[in-house]
């Protein structure tokens, strides 16, 4: 890997290109065998703080186990109680500790390891549009809000857009994207649809939204449909191959 091309997985993974170099890093990363082996651990790496975050709730759920046990150990103690009836009230807790102590490694695991989430996978493009005349102030108001991550207002910069210019494909997609980031998930779904049956460049990248606006909505069924239809040689083509594997 030159410096180059760090700088420029660097600027993938922080959102700073525009949706046609990210898909073009994402096309390389499908047919360099190198780079894509870069790519996948650069993404193994934004995902890795999620992971860490839930091996801490883990460790801190066994150390109030812990904690727990002792406390009512040393009541016991304190009040005398007969030192074979304490043992067998001993025995008893450690056991539902056990018990306790393995639900929680049992939930660990598949929270770490299991099925994949909607923002393992929700790394956006930056939003760039190009327009003239009355649309271009509210391009530019879209453009800035949705790149902030502020989805709210870029969804009301995007309508007004699009009362301007109703069929432009690319404020139909970020469209789409905004009301899946704010829940919207069935609204999410009408927008970005049509784009998804259309013949447009953008047919892949909305197919590949639809399918994560599924596995948001934890449809793992409904994103398998959706991840199947995306041909290869799309630019998201790989990514739906490794999602489908996860689900």
């Amino acid at each position: 890997m030159n410096e180059q091309d760090i700088q420029l997985l660097d600027d993938y993974f922080n959102g700073l290109l525009s949706p046609e170099n990210a898909q073009a890093v994402e096309m390389r990363a499908a047919s360099d065998a190198a780079f894509g082996r870069e790519f996948d651990l650069r993404r193994e790496m934004e995902a890795f703080p999620r992971r860490a975050a839930k091996r801490q709730v883990f460790s801190d759920t066994l150390s109030a186990v812990g904690t727990d046990f002792f406390k009512e150990a040393e009541l016991k103690k304190s009040v005398g109680q007969p030192p074979m009836t304490a043992r067998m009230t001993r025995l008893r807790w450690l056991a539902a500790a056990a018990g306790l102590a393995l639900v929680a490694i049992a939930v660990w695991f598949i929270t770490s390891t299991g099925s994949p989430s909607y923002r393992q996978y929700a790394q956006h493009a930056p939003l760039s549009l190009t327009v003239r005349g009355a649309a271009e102030q509210s391009a530019a108001d879209a453009e800035a809000a949705f790149n902030s991550k502020d989805y709210a207002t870029a969804l009301s910069a995007l309508d007004r857009l699009l009362a301007e210019q109703p069929r432009d494909p690319t404020a139909l997609l970020y469209k789409g994207i905004c009301l899946i980031e704010l829940d919207r998930t069935a609204d999410a779904r009408a927008v970005l649809t049509p784009v998804a049956a259309g013949s447009t460049a953008l047919l892949g990248e909305a197919t590949w939204y639809v399918a994560l606006s599924f596995l948001k909505d934890k449809n793992t069924a409904a994103c398998k449909t959706e991840l199947q239809k995306i041909a290869p040689g799309d630019a998201r083509y790989e990514q739906a191959q490794v999602l489908l594997k996860e689900l």
